[in-house]
C-alpha cells in the first residue's frame, strides 16, 4: 500500500514540470523512506535522477517498495488541473495511481499505470573536476544568451571564472560569471588545476533550465565528460540532471 498527502500543488507542478523536460513516461518508485525516480531519456543522452523523502509529504505511508509507472502527457495533464489552494491526495490502488484534489470540491483522477522497466538505471559514479554554485537566473540567462547564435555551449571553468560561449553561420556569443565583485553570480567555484572546459548540447541545457524552480543551483563537469546539474525541490527533495558531452570534430 501507499498512502501520501502533500499541501502544496505548486510543489508537485514543479517535479512534473521538471520529470517532462527529457522523460515520455515517469518510473517512479515508492518505499518507506520516499519517492525515488532515475531514468535515461529517449536518446540516452541524459539520465534525470529525483528524490523526494518522505518528509516532503504532510502524511506518507507505504508498506515495501512499488513501481509507479505513468505516462508525462497524463501526468501533466492532471497537474494542470490542480488548483494553488488545494490539498493533494495519493493513493495506489492495484493497477491505478489515484489522485485527489480536495478544496472547495473533491476531484479525483485515476490514472491507468504502465508496465515498469524490467531493471533500474544505475547513477554512474563520477569525480568531477569543476562545482559550481551560482544564481540559478544567471545560469538560465547564459543558456539564453548562447542559444541566440549557437546550438551548442561551451563551458570553460577556471581560476575565479566560469565562461559560456558558443558559434554559429550568424555569430558568437559568450558569457562570464565571476565570483568577485559586489554581487557575483557564482557563489563559488571550485577546479582541479588550470582550466576545463567541455561542450555541451543546448536543446537539453534550454528545456532543463526553463523548468528550475529553485534560485541557486549546483553545476559539476569534468573536461569532455558529462555534467551533472543538481537543484533542490520541494525543501528537502532533489534532482539533478546528468548530460553527455557533444565531442568537437575537428
Amino acid at each position: 500500500m501507499f498512502h501520501a498527502t502533500l499541501d502544496s500543488t505548486k510543489t508537485w507542478k514543479q517535479i512534473v514540470d521538471v520529470l517532462a523536460t527529457l522523460l515520455t513516461e515517469a518510473h517512479l518508485r515508492v518505499s518507506e523512506s520516499g519517492m525515488t525516480l532515475r531514468q535515461l531519456d529517449s536518446s540516452k543522452a541524459a539520465m534525470v535522477d529525483l528524490t523526494l523523502p518522505s518528509t516532503v509529504f504532510q502524511e506518507y505511508a507505504c508498506k515495501g517498495e512499488h513501481d509507479i509507472c505513468l505516462g508525462i502527457d497524463e501526468l501533466t495533464r492532471v497537474s494542470k488541473r490542480m488548483a494553488g489552494d488545494e490539498r493533494l491526495e495519493f493513493n495506489l490502488n492495484e493497477n491505478r495511481l489515484e489522485i485527489k484534489m480536495i478544496g472547495q470540491a473533491e476531484r479525483e483522477f485515476k490514472l491507468q499505470l504502465l508496465t515498469p522497466p524490467d531493471s533500474q538505471t544505475n547513477k554512474p559514479s563520477m569525480a568531477f573536476e569543476v562545482t559550481a554554485e551560482m544564481y540559478a537566473d544567471a545560469f538560465k540567462q547564459a543558456i539564453k544568451d548562447i542559444g541566440v547564435v549557437s546550438s551548442h555551449v561551451k563551458i570553460v571553468a577556471e581560476k575565479n571564472m566560469l565562461t559560456f560561449s558558443g558559434e554559429g553561420d550568424t555569430g558568437e556569443a559568450r558569457v562570464t560569471l565571476s565570483t568577485e565583485g559586489k554581487d557575483p553570480a557564482l557563489f563559488q567555484l571550485k577546479v582541479g588545476s588550470g582550466q576545463t572546459a567541455a561542450m555541451y548540447a543546448l536543446n537539453y541545457l534550454s528545456e532543463i533550465s526553463k523548468a528550475i524552480p529553485s534560485d541557486s543551483i549546483v553545476l559539476q563537469l569534468t573536461g569532455n565528460k558529462p555534467m551533472m546539474l543538481e537543484f533542490a525541490i520541494a525543501e528537502a527533495g532533489s534532482i539533478s540532471f546528468i548530460l553527455a558531452p557533444r565531442v568537437e570534430r575537428r
